[in-house]
């Protein structure tokens, strides 16, 4: 009888090695993460290879963006939460406005959240402080990314050190109301210039003037008209960031400002003092819009469907974007709209890993979070949204014009949160004609010129 216990209980120690020894380490990307964790006297290794301490964790994410974005977002934050109970995520989210200057006074304290999300643009000017986790340190899966794609300092690579991840896939786009362009005979399938856009304008007013050409508030003349200008006839950024030199001549200056002008004067644009109103992304709010006042807006790719939604009723077309005549760079840059990281101060910075991997890499998580970050930016992502019908095809047609552009990316200077107040105020002046192009363009070069002396 003993014989035959012994027999038993080695064969069942045997079914249980064998049951352990089934269990993958690294399930296939995308699926759902096992809760079963392996102990190992310091934490729990989840089934991704992550450490989790077996204290109780909490850790900050910090982020913004409207309500659908943030309802996503904490949506898969509750979905991580649940496979991993002792872990809590606070989500610190709300307006754009004040958050990168709040967040250079929180990274320079160490008060800063855990993982944070940045502007493309004004992430350069934190590298210097070295107040981010390389997320190769981790061995964090990016096999989802293309390379050609995430291995650009636009998108968080900065001397071989992947400090952050971008969102989406993002750019500027023209969106406009097929019927109302067809009926004035305005084609933006075509390739087009500047100049063609003030006559187009013209073209607008004479038909009907109670419409505009162009729905553009001072913030989108000051990103994309300035800016891509400038690089278009230039051929370079305004800085060389490396020399800490300005490219810019005021020269140049003086051109893309009297441009500015040629758009209000012409009324290709509506009145600055209209759209005070409606600043940043709020143009969606204008009543002009809604109305079908607009043939066309300049708009980001993030922002195609939120300006679609607010004027269902038109037939909307993505257009092809203005380059001027013998550009030396076509302007048009293509890149994230936000990137990830996880900073130095945090204490957990391996569970933020581990959920950062959650959100790029698992497929539940691709389809909650669907394009509320612009369209996705990766492959895998894109085919969940495209089978869930959540990528529009406005925004993937949008995503398709701007990535064919691949023009230059801004530099880390003139798109700092100072340099582009000091573009942004000579633009408002151009706006409320407070002064002639010349004196305008003269002192805006002057500060400008001030960021590198």
């Amino acid at each position: 009888m003993k014989r035959l216990i012994s027999i038993v209980l080695v064969c069942l120690m045997i079914m249980a090695l064998a049951a352990c020894g089934n269990t993958s380490d690294k399930p296939a990307t995308g699926t759902t993460p096992d809760t079963t964790q392996t102990p190992t006297g310091k934490g729990t290794v989840t089934d991704r290879g992550y450490t989790i301490p077996d204290e109780d964790v909490t850790i900050r994410f910090s982020w913004w963006g409207g309500d659908e974005r943030a309802e996503a977002t904490l949506a898969v934050i509750d979905q991580f939460m649940k496979m991993y109970p002792n872990v809590t995520i606070e989500g610190e989210y709300g307006s754009s406005d004040g958050y990168h200057d709040k967040l250079s006074t929180q990274l320079a304290s160490g008060t800063a959240a855990d993982i944070v999300q940045v502007d493309p643009e004004t992430f350069p000017t934190y590298i210097g402080g070295d107040y981010f986790h390389d997320f190769k340190d981790f061995g964090f899966d990016l096999s989802n990314f293309d390379e050609s794609y995430i291995g650009l300092s636009i998108n968080g690579r900065y001397d071989g050190k992947q400090l952050g991840l971008p969102t989406g896939i993002s750019g500027v786009g023209l969106l406009y109301n097929k019927d109302l362009a067809e009926e004035i005979g305005i084609d933006f399938t075509q390739d087009y210039t500047w100049e063609d856009l003030i006559e187009w304008g013209r073209k607008v007013r004479e038909y009907d003037d109670s419409l505009y050409l162009l729905c553009m508030n001072k913030d989108y003349i000051t990103n994309v008209v300035v800016y891509t200008y400038l690089k278009q006839k230039m051929g370079d950024t305004m800085f060389n960031m490396n020399e800490r030199t300005i490219n810019l001549q005021n020269e140049d200056l003086l051109e893309v400002l009297n441009l500015v002008k040629a758009l209000y004067d012409n009324e290709v644009i509506p009145p600055a003092s209209y759209m005070a109103a409606y600043s940043g992304d709020d143009m969606q709010s204008d009543p002009n819009w809604i109305a079908g006042k607009y043939v066309a807006c300049f708009t980001y790719v993030s922002t195609i469907d939120v300006m679609v939604a607010a004027a269902p009723d038109q037939n909307y077309a993505m257009g092809n974007l203005a380059v001027m005549k013998d550009a030396k760079n076509t302007g048009w840059q293509s890149n994230t709209p936000q990137v990830l990281a996880i900073t130095k101060t945090s204490k957990y910075p391996e569970v933020c890993a581990a959920f950062l991997d959650y959100f790029f890499n698992n497929e539940t998580a691709m389809e909650t979070l669907a394009c509320t970050r612009s369209v996705p930016p990766t492959a895998k992502a894109r085919e969940v949204c495209e089978r869930t019908g959540t990528l529009s095809t406005l925004a993937m047609d949008g995503a398709n014009i701007t990535s064919k552009m691949a023009g230059l990316v801004n530099d880390g200077i003139s798109s700092s949160q100072e340099g582009k107040a000091i573009i942004a105020e000579a633009v408002e002046k151009i706006g409320y004609a407070a002064g002639t192009p010349e004196d305008i363009a003269a002192s805006t070069y002057s500060l400008l010129k001030g960021l590198v002396d």
